[in-house]
């Protein structure tokens, strides 16, 4: 099964999408939190924040770099918790 490519989604699907890497990143941040990782806490909340105040107006087709550049972004600092935290988990959805 080939998973689309942001770009080919329909901007309600990719709102969607953003928003909920903005609610894991904000998730996650708080696992950080709790594993005393106070600066990428501290980044994952904000980023997370943001990009849920901001998915509505990026997930248009104008905005699609962008939307996808903070979608990668996004999920590099989820990669950067496991990496730094591995024994939490990771698995085919995101929370």
């Amino acid at each position: 099964m080939e998973v689309p490519k942001l770009r080919e989604l329909g901007e309600p699907e990719r709102q969607a999408v953003l928003e909920r890497l903005a609610v894991t990143l904000k998730r996650t941040a708080q696992w950080a939190a709790d594993e005393g990782d106070e600066a990428l806490e501290m980044v994952m909340a904000s980023v997370g924040r943001a990009l849920l105040s901001v998915a509505n107006d990026i997930s248009s087709s104008e905005d699609i770099l962008l939307a996808e550049d903070v979608a990668i972004r996004a999920l590099s600092l989820m990669t950067s918790f496991h990496c730094r935290h591995p024994h939490y988990p990771l698995g085919p959805a995101l929370h």
